[in-house]
């Protein structure tokens, strides 16, 4: 598990400028390796090869002998070496792998190909960066290959589920910047609290939060609207470890007994329901409908004003007013989430709550049937982060986050156990009630009304685990659910519902 403490660095900050070289270098080298890459690919799939192609074919072919020379040197060291010892008993013997010119059945030419290659070159972009620093921001780029081939073979298999086919990684804008990754290796925490930087005499005081939060183990230096943040990650300790793998991320690990369900929504952004019989909880988004409504209002205020009587290829599209605007947006936002997932940990460890389900549905964003007002609200809220924030802050105290589809969920009614089919599936199912207003959902033919987002949080739970609330008196889910209103300062504060 780890956590991130982040310090942005303004324009006049004494590291400001350090930031700014790196992460310009980052870019180079980003952009540099990936050109690479993409030629040899490009390059080996044609008859015809343009200019640069042929020149970059030319690099690899005039500097192949020394990428060679240097790994036979390595092996006849690895090879004087004392062997090493596998689980087995068996010795390990070193192997020699010469590299080999590119050809049509290996177009993709891999990161220890490359990287060999620009220290042979003494490539300028791959030489200006910190020992690692440079390593770590090629790996980003065939993480970003690697995510264009598996996207490429799902593509093949189901096109449906994508908006369109997957392309090769483009290169970072010419004159921006990108993240730089700095190693525990080339960093370090100096006298408790001083993270000393490579490079510069100068250190950042990272205060009480060194000490407290744990390992440091990397370091990232982030372009963020005009200024950058550093983000100091450290390896915590879990209160109560949760063993995941990556095929297991969102199945069950330990087993469920006391449940929490959130359904997520714009007025009100969490709806909070549990198998404790204690009264659903409402976490207020209207602050948060706020933040977004002003600064649609002075964004689309000062554009107007920059773009009045341009064409679509004249003067500029952005200032330093807008993207202040947009940092101090962001910042409000993400300050609003933290405080909310906060709140939502909270209250699942003072309820004894093993595990959260959040309902969520897969491209929920891309058709939505809204009007317009009620659209723009709902896109603009960033509910993956907000679901990404409750899961760590809760695995970090020993409860499990599942995020689940809920199709369904608003219709189907609860109190009377109806059916919950799966959007796309065939099925007949009729529901039993209704949503008759905006706050309430009424069963067909009576008068008992439960409100329509604590109905859906009910289903979400339902749909997962079928018999969570076997035993619960049915009257316990016709209460009224309290609110929670989110402060600027750090308290939420509980307000009883009408």
């Amino acid at each position: 598990m780890y956590s991130a403490y982040k310090i942005q660095i303004h324009p006049d900050h004494e590291l400001f400028e350090y930031c700014d070289t790196l992460c310009f270098k980052a870019k180079n080298l980003y952009n540099i390796t990936n050109y690479y890459i993409r030629q040899v690919y490009t390059a080996l799939k044609k008859e015809t090869r343009n200019e640069n192609q042929l020149k970059v074919l030319k690099d690899i072919e005039t500097n192949l002998t020394k990428m060679n020379k240097i790994r036979k040197k390595s092996y006849e060291k690895a090879n004087a070496k004392p062997k090493k010892v596998d689980k087995s008993g068996k010795l390990i013997n070193p192997e020699l792998k010469l590299f080999e010119m590119p050809h049509l059945e290996k177009s993709f030419i891999g990161y220890g190909f490359v990287e060999a290659l620009f220290k042979v070159m003494k490539q300028v972009d791959y030489t200006s960066m910190p020992s690692q620093s440079n390593q770590q921001t090629m790996k980003k780029v065939y993480d970003d290959w690697k995510s264009f081939f598996e996207a490429s073979k799902k593509y093949k298999v189901n096109s449906a589920s994508f908006t369109g086919k997957p392309k090769i990684p483009k290169y970072k804008p010419k004159n921006g910047c990108t993240t730089c990754y700095l190693t525990n290796q080339i960093t370090k925490i100096k006298d408790g609290n001083v993270l000393k930087l490579p490079g510069t005499h100068l250190q950042l005081k990272l205060g009480k939060v060194a000490q407290s939060e744990g390992e440091l183990q990397q370091v990232r230096i982030v372009p963020s609207y005009g200024r950058y943040v550093v983000e100091v990650i450290f390896k915590v300790k879990q209160d109560k470890e949760i063993k995941r793998s990556e095929k297991q991320f969102n199945e069950w690990v330990l087993e469920p007994n006391q449940v929490m369900g959130i359904d997520l929504g714009v007025d009100n952004l969490a709806t909070i329901v549990d198998n404790t019989g204690l009264k659903p909880l409402l976490i207020k988004g209207t602050r948060l409908k706020s933040i977004n409504q002003y600064y649609n209002k002075l964004r689309a205020k000062y554009t107007s004003i920059l773009r009045n009587g341009k064409g679509p290829k004249e003067g500029k599209y952005t200032t330093k007013r807008l993207i202040s605007l947009d940092r101090k947006r962001n910042n409000r936002v993400m300050d609003f989430l933290h405080k909310a997932s906060a709140k939502v940990v909270e209250i699942a460890l003072i309820r004894n709550i093993d595990t959260i389900i959040i309902g969520r549905n897969v491209g929920w964003k891309l058709e939505v049937d809204m009007q317009k007002a009620n659209k723009q609200t709902f896109i603009q809220i960033p509910y993956a982060t907000f679901i990404e924030m409750i899961r760590y802050k809760a695995e970090r105290k020993g409860v499990q986050v599942i995020d689940r589809e809920e199709s369904y969920t608003s219709k189907s009614s609860f109190l009377n156990q109806d059916p919950i089919p799966t959007f796309g599936e065939e099925h007949q199912t009729i529901f039993s009630g209704y949503r008759s207003t905006r706050a309430f959902y009424k069963i067909k033919g009576s008068k008992v009304l439960i409100h329509a987002d604590v109905n859906g949080a009910l289903n979400i739970v339902r749909k997962h685990v079928k018999n969570a609330f076997d035993g619960l008196e049915r009257k316990r889910f016709l209460q009224s659910p309290q609110k929670i209103i989110i402060m600027k300062n750090r308290h939420a504060k509980l307000k009883a519902s009408a």
